[in-house]
């Protein structure tokens, strides 16, 4: 089976996109998929793979991660898949919406071309609920809590960006980050296991993380990590609702809108290689 693919960057978070629409995009055979193309060693080499299908008069994305599981969603996925879209003129304007497995996603194209865009996207509300995120634990919120890894104990907190965060303040990045961040991934008291981000609160409009994603590994940005690491920030008091975001490969532009009680994200997407690739 071959297959038309393009694949793209968004801050050094890397996904490859299926030129087929579907009429599904979730599916048993997508995990098995996503392990081959996104192999490093045997295929394309990527965080994720991203299919499209349509979902009534919108298009909707599903998520996989390079391990073969499903995410919710992906902040920098989405606006990788719109891009995509953008390019294949199956979408005009400025604006569209994408549904992701965690509800509708505006998305907003911005100055650029096909080679190089700035996209922003809406991801919803940020959720606190404990036994939404999901987290195994007595309380109604997971804020400020210990945490274990390899007999230390740390403190962290927990949201929901339609995907589920752990974020762990910290003073520097001078530490063994990506073993916590393994260990607490798969941590028993996250049923649907858990991404991982560590943030160094600069000042009240500057954040700086290091992400270890849920199915990848550590990868050098995470669009729903962001906006995570941002609501909590916010909640902690130690930034305002306008933050840019530092990652390993450059800066996002995060909001938390006071009114709306949205989170959006803004930041370059980039086309890399089109290509077929044969299963």
């Amino acid at each position: 089976m071959t297959l038309k693919y393009a694949k793209y960057q968004a801050l050094g978070n890397s996904f490859i996109v299926l030129d087929d629409i579907r009429p599904v995009g979730r599916g048993r055979e997508f995990e098995g998929m996503a392990r081959n193309v996104c192999s490093q060693a045997t295929g394309v080499g990527a965080d994720g793979l991203l299919i499209v299908s349509r979902k009534q008069e919108i298009f909707a994305v599903d998520v996989y991660n390079a391990d073969g599981s499903w995410a919710e969603k992906s902040g920098n996925g989405i606006r990788i898949a719109a891009m995509h879209l953008l390019n294949k003129e199956l979408i005009v304007g400025k604006t569209s919406e994408v549904e992701t497995g965690a509800g509708t996603c505006t998305i907003g194209f911005h100055r650029g071309n096909e080679k190089r865009r700035i996209i922003s996207a809406t991801l919803g509300a940020p959720i606190f609920e404990a036994d939404k995120i999901p987290v195994t634990t007595a309380g109604k919120y997971f804020i400020n809590q210990p945490v274990t890894c390899e007999n230390k104990s740390y403190v962290a907190s927990a949201v929901s960006i339609g995907n589920p965060h752990l974020v762990l303040f910290c003073e520097h990045f001078d530490f063994d980050w990506q073993t916590i961040g393994r260990v607490l991934e798969s941590d028993p008291i996250f049923p649907n296991r858990i991404n991982v981000g560590f943030v160094v609160a600069h000042d009240e409009a500057n954040i700086e993380v290091r992400d270890w994603e849920r199915g990848v590994g550590p990868t050098q940005s995470s669009g729903t990590g962001a906006a995570a690491a941002v609501a909590l920030a916010v909640m902690r008091g130690f930034t305002d609702r306008v933050v840019t975001v530092q990652t390993q490969a450059g800066q996002l532009d995060v909001s938390w809108d006071d009114k709306t009680d949205q989170l959006a994200i803004k930041g370059p997407v980039e086309f890399i290689v089109a290509g077929e690739i044969d299963l």
